[in-house]
């Protein structure tokens, strides 16, 4: 008799500004071919047509349009969140369309660049929904229920770190402090280091941030040595074993 195979767990993907979908699943291909056998990778589009952006040109030239997640400066955070959410909703509609494996259980997310900003603020919503039950809140998260996250070489400006410490503020906290397991993926020539090692300064308790550097830029791991620290860890983080 065989074996029932064990469900897969599903990975939702948000890629970089400038991207798409498309791109990022070529960017993710090293990982997700580690990871398959085990996970369902949702990737999630942007909302908001922009510019190529960083390490997209030439490779994915002529793939126009390419996608962001935030407006300029008069767009506020609430509203591009309410944008984000917009999009979250439309990839997980439209994956439920496709997928015909219905015990497919949505566990984590995988953000990269700016990507990882938008599922870092979408995060934040959804613990302040769950810790609080503000369920009439202005702005609320449309993500499903996650365990754990994973962010490559994330973009978190100081706008969005004094957004964060005002809503901690207003339920009074003294900071906001992320309290969900979260892989920080580093790249040690990434020019957005500064800003990634700031997000775990600031807003990390030790216990919820794992950090490893990996020999990139401003892009995904693809050295077989650290996409392999890189897959080990999100496969810890999601509980299962190796394959």
């Amino acid at each position: 008799m065989a074996m029932k195979r064990a469900p897969k767990k599903g990975l939702l993907c948000f890629h970089g500004t400038g991207a798409k979908e498309s791109i990022f699943n070529v960017q993710m291909a090293r990982i997700c071919h580690h990871l398959g056998s085990t996970f369902e990778f949702i990737f999630i589009e942007g909302p908001r047509e922009c510019p190529p952006g960083p390490g997209v040109l030439p490779i994915f030239s002529g793939q126009e349009p390419y996608y962001g997640w935030f407006g300029g400066h008069d767009v506020t955070i609430d509203d591009s969140i309410r944008e984000i959410n917009g999009a979250v909703q439309k990839g997980l509609d439209l994956w439920r369309k496709s997928n015909t494996d219905a015990d497919v259980e949505i566990v984590g997310g995988l953000g990269f660049s700016e990507g990882g900003l938008a599922l870092m603020l979408l995060l934040w919503l959804q613990r302040e929904e769950q810790q609080q039950q503000q369920k009439q809140q202005a702005v609320l998260s449309m993500l499903p229920p996650l365990q754990f996250a994973a962010v490559s070489c994330c973009f978190f400006p100081r706008e969005a770190s004094l957004w964060v410490n005002a809503r901690a503020q207003a339920q009074g906290k003294t900071a906001a402090l992320f309290d969900i397991p979260t892989l920080h993926i580093h790249g040690n020539r990434d020019f957005c280091l500064g800003r990634a090692r700031q997000l775990v300064r600031n807003h990390y308790p030790p216990q919820y941030a794992t950090i490893i550097q990996v020999d990139t830029g401003h892009h995904m791991p693809t050295q077989k040595d650290d996409v392999a620290k890189v897959v080990k860890h999100i496969r810890d983080l999601a509980g299962v074993e190796g394959v």
